[in-house]
């Protein structure tokens, strides 16, 4: 039994290398196929422009992952300013309250913004498409035209508001399940060279060392 265990064990140890090396050639190959996309580098490119080229996919990545934590608290928002409009106060106030009350990324940009109106520096319209260009958000940037809209044409907002959130709320949960969707392919390598190993011996072990003895 004492041999069998071992032969797991190092059944593991080898899977756990193979599957760790699968994993550093899988990632390799998706740096280099980025490194072409992005820079549009061909085989004989010159190595100077590749660390300028990685910086730009750092910097993509980068945008990405703003966008996302940005694009999570977009229903949040739309939320508390719905809520803010519906106890009375004015869409510039429920959007301070917000702004103030909240310190996520969207809601400094936020407080940056009703500063800048307030203080005269800029006029509300120009200052809301600032924060909605500023991430480039689908569902921020519909939020943002809709409401210069509503404020145009003196138009109520409550039921825009909330479907704006709704939809918001939606898109986020789809790129997330996007995400999930996509774990088990990424466990396909460490599974099959860390479990499926181990399992056969223990399973097969027993039958073998019985035909040997």
């Amino acid at each position: 039994m004492g041999v069998l265990i071992a032969a797991a064990v190092l059944a593991a140890l080898a899977g756990f290398a193979l599957a760790r090396w699968a994993m550093q050639e899988l990632e390799d190959a998706q740096r280099r196929k980025s490194l072409r996309e992005e820079a549009g580098l061909a085989g004989e490119a010159s190595a100077g422009l590749r660390p300028a080229a990685v910086s730009r996919i750092r910097g993509k990545r980068e945008r990405e992952r703003v966008q996302l934590d940005v694009e999570r608290h977009v229903p949040e928002m739309l939320d508390a300013i719905a809520l803010g409009m519906r106890s009375g106060l004015s869409f510039e106030s429920a959007l301070r309250l917000y702004s103030f009350r909240f310190d996520d990324r969207l809601a400094l940009a936020c407080r940056r913004a009703c500063q800048s109106w307030e203080s005269g520096l800029v006029e509300r319209d120009e200052a809301l498409r600032g924060v909605a260009e500023e991430f480039d958000v689908p569902s921020l940037s519909r939020f943002v035209a809709n409401a210069l809209r509503a404020l145009r044409y003196g138009s109520p907002m409550g039921r825009m508001l909330e479907v704006l959130s709704s939809e918001a709320r939606s898109c986020y949960r789809a790129k997330m399940e996007e995400r999930v969707a996509k774990a088990p392919v990424k466990m396909l390598a460490p599974t099959a060279g860390l479990i499926l190993p181990a399992m056969l011996i223990m399973m097969m072990g027993p039958v073998v060392l019985e035909l040997i003895g």
